[in-house]
């Protein structure tokens, strides 16, 4: 009986793969990949996307607040005839800008958060009624 024979139809074990195969050789990326590059400005990438969408650019307002811990939390102020543009149909495109954000945020490894900032303007309005029917 030959070599081969007695194990099989595999080839010789490499020395020093520690069982793991040929092909994974537990390569773990310690880092983020590519070049450092220049820090992202998040708050600045979130504006110019809102005035992008937006019909009243000079009426966006963002605000960035660094919570700690690695995390940003960024709000987006829109006049109110933008707030539905900037969400879009189903929420695809505040999606896609909390997406953008996220993707980019991988790098520096912190966690960034998208939310529309309520307009003062945009309080409920409720009419007062009186114990007798009459309202107010």
């Amino acid at each position: 009986m030959s070599d081969l024979q007695k194990r099989g139809s595999r080839p010789p074990r490499r020395e020093g793969s520690g069982g793991r195969g040929p092909y994974n050789r537990g390569f773990r990326r310690e880092g983020p990949s590519g070049p450092p590059g220049p820090a992202i400005d998040y708050k600045a990438l979130v504006e110019y996307v809102a005035k992008s969408l937006a019909d009243k650019p000079d009426e966006v307002v963002v605000e960035a607040v660094e919570r700690g811990g690695g995390t940003i939390a960024i709000k987006v102020k829109l006049a109110e005839g933008d707030v539905g543009r900037f969400i879009g149909k189903a929420g695809r495109n505040i999606e896609a800008v909390r997406t953008l954000v996220r993707v980019a945020s991988l790098r520096d490894r912190k966690r960034v958060f998208v939310d529309l900032a309520a307009a003062p303007d945009a309080a409920p309005r409720t009419a007062r009624h009186s114990g007798d029917g009459d309202t107010e």
